[in-house]
């Protein structure tokens, strides 16, 4: 009975993923948005998505998961997962890449 509880306690574990890798297209800029090769167009679609899940989602978790589902490469990954963040922390006049850019910056 003792290896049964022991089968059922078990927490998940992160599996290495070798189609996670991160791409930088342009490393001598400190734009993340240019870093990433991500375009202006797709740049205003990830800021909207972001904004629109952080509306209807109910939990962390599930925003995270149809973050996941909307991008096309890790890059986009990253970076709507930082914008959300910065969207969660309340609303704010700044962009929601702002204050991640100033530290970049310094």
């Amino acid at each position: 009975m003792k290896v049964l509880g022991k089968l059922f306690s078990r927490k998940k574990k992160l599996v290495n993923s070798p189609e996670l890798k991160v791409c930088i297209i342009d490393d001598t800029t400190t734009n993340l948005w240019v870093t990433f090769g991500i375009t202006e167009e797709r740049k205003k679609e990830l800021i909207d998505m972001c904004a629109t899940v952080l509306k209807k989602s109910d939990s962390k978790s599930e925003a995270y998961v149809e973050i996941v589902d909307n991008c096309k490469h890790v890059n986009e990954v990253i970076t709507s997962t930082i914008i959300f963040e910065r969207m969660c922390e309340g609303p704010g006049d700044e962009h929601p890449l702002a204050g991640l850019l100033r530290k970049l910056g310094q």
